[in-house]
């Protein structure tokens, strides 16, 4: 059970999450859907997966605010002069796309990669994409 129940914990922890971090880049619709595309030439799986300090440092986060630091995922705010994003990574390729899966209802912009995700504005995230690669992911929620 108290692995059950910390996992549970977890997931509402990051779920809870999910709108502060939205608030500036969700829109407004009334169906969810799921638009992706890449941006440039970086792929989805290209290379080994970084974690959310590599993220970081590649990003020009100094200092990440480490949310959360569980088994299935890791996740820091950045805080920088760009602008407030979200760092997450995901022990596994599954997991992050359950994680963006259930993230879908909040709607808003995401910059995924192999195991990792940031969540901000989209003009932020496409900022972000020249130094951390991924594909962009758009979602309206409800």
């Amino acid at each position: 059970m108290s692995r059950d129940w910390g996992l549970r914990l977890r997931r509402l922890t990051v779920f809870l999450t999910l709108p502060l971090a939205m608030a500036c880049s969700s829109e407004g619709g009334s169906h969810p859907s799921v638009q992706g595309h890449a941006l440039g030439t970086h792929t989805l799986g290209a290379g080994p997966p970084l974690s959310v300090e590599q993220l970081a440092a590649k990003s020009g986060c100094v200092s990440p605010n480490v949310q959360i630091d569980a088994d299935e995922l890791r996740q820091a705010i950045c805080q920088t002069p760009r602008g407030r994003y979200t760092i997450t990574s995901f022990a596994t390729e599954k997991g992050k796309r359950d994680w963006l899966d259930s993230a879908q209802s909040y709607g808003g912009a995401y910059l995924v990669g192999n195991r990792w995700a940031v969540i901000a504005s989209p003009d932020l995230l496409s900022s972000l994409h020249g130094q951390l690669g991924g594909q962009m992911e758009t979602t309206q929620g409800h």
